[in-house]
């Protein structure tokens, strides 16, 4: 349902767009302006505006900020209930390699997550090459991987920028900002709670690890991992696996944790609990109560669980967990710190 209502918004809002040309090519066209293609294949970027509803509560729109003499494209959203000028949860969200924040935040149900907890979305649109390639992340990574990290693009200034502008748009309680992402979306997120210091409360991984060499500021930052026990793009145990892009040869997932378990002084006695049929997390409080969470779901593939898989993990026969709702688990997660 909800699908079907972003796609009839998209199709009101294209309709100038459209002009002539023939109607048997809408469902192209839509794919194409929105980023709700049900193909798995990459899609190229879309920098043109991007204004739709959320919930019936909202607009998505489509801004940009100035970094160092570049424009940077980014969707940002913010429910009735955070308009109304009391402090209210900001969340970044950083799409995986090759995708987009249309698509992302449409799959993992990031908008519908916003309407329910009162957080501000910020969806940045990651750099492909010029002409409009796939978007990617510079996350340091050890081995680089994607156009952003090969050509040294400043996503780290990029997110310092949307945290001094966006709250001059919104009230946003400093003490809550949190960021999450998939695959190199997580690793983007992990490299900004490394660096930008004492500027992101927590943040929430998924198929993904801590790409760069070092950490040096995992203090007063709370974590949530969540992985696939059978990842095969980014293996949960590190290095290359069956389904691992370019020369990328990735590190343990277990060895980002532990920057962040350090740093915050955590416990040696963490506590493991089930949550689904199929998903256990690992509960490590720290001193100042931080903490470092890794939540494994067993058989799982490279995929966010609760989001229905797509047409390259069925094909692979990658399994999506449908048992535990990822995005709900994450929102939670933030909101108890």
């Amino acid at each position: 349902m909800r699908r079907k209502l972003v796609l009839a918004l998209a199709l009101i809002a294209l309709v100038p767009m459209i002009g002539c040309q023939k109607v048997s090519r809408l469902p192209e066209i839509i794919a194409k302006r929105t980023g709700l293609s049900s193909s798995s294949s990459p899609q190229q970027l879309d920098t043109s505006p991007v204004v739709y509803s959320g919930g019936g509560t909202g607009e998505v729109v489509s801004r940009s900020v100035n970094v160092g003499g570049a424009q940077r494209n980014y969707l940002l959203y913010a429910p009735r209930s955070a308009q109304s000028g009391q402090p209210a949860p900001l969340v970044f969200a950083f799409h995986g390699g090759g995708g987009r924040p249309q698509g992302f935040a449409q799959r993992m149900g990031l908008i519908d997550m916003a309407d329910r907890y009162g957080m501000v979305l910020v969806m940045p649109q990651g750099l492909g090459r010029p002409g409009g390639k796939r978007g990617s992340w510079n996350a340091n990574s050890m081995t680089p991987s994607g156009y952003a990290e090969n050509n040294g693009v400043n996503d780290v200034g990029f997110v310092d920028a949307l945290l001094r502008s966006v709250p001059g748009n919104y009230s946003i309680d400093p003490s809550r900002v949190y960021a999450m992402g998939f695959s190199k979306g997580g690793m983007m997120a992990y490299r900004s709670a490394c660096v930008l210091r004492g500027r992101i409360t927590a943040i929430a991984a998924v198929s993904s690890t801590l790409s760069s060499a070092d950490c040096p500021n995992p203090e007063g930052v709370s974590v949530l991992h969540i992985h696939g026990t059978n990842d095969e793009n980014v293996p949960l145990n590190g290095g290359i696996g069956q389904f691992t892009g370019g020369k990328a040869n990735w590190p343990p997932v277990r060895r980002g944790l532990q920057f962040f378990s350090s740093g915050n002084q955590c416990s040696s006695q963490p506590q493991t609990t089930r949550i689904s049929r199929d998903t256990s997390c690992t509960i490590n409080t720290c001193s100042n109560n931080e903490q470092v969470q890794l939540c494994l779901v067993q058989g799982g593939g490279h995929g966010w669980p609760g989001a229905q898989p797509v047409k390259w993990q069925i094909n692979n026969n990658v399994h999506v967990t449908q048992s535990f709702d990822a995005t709900d688990y994450i929102a939670r997660f933030f909101l108890s710190h």
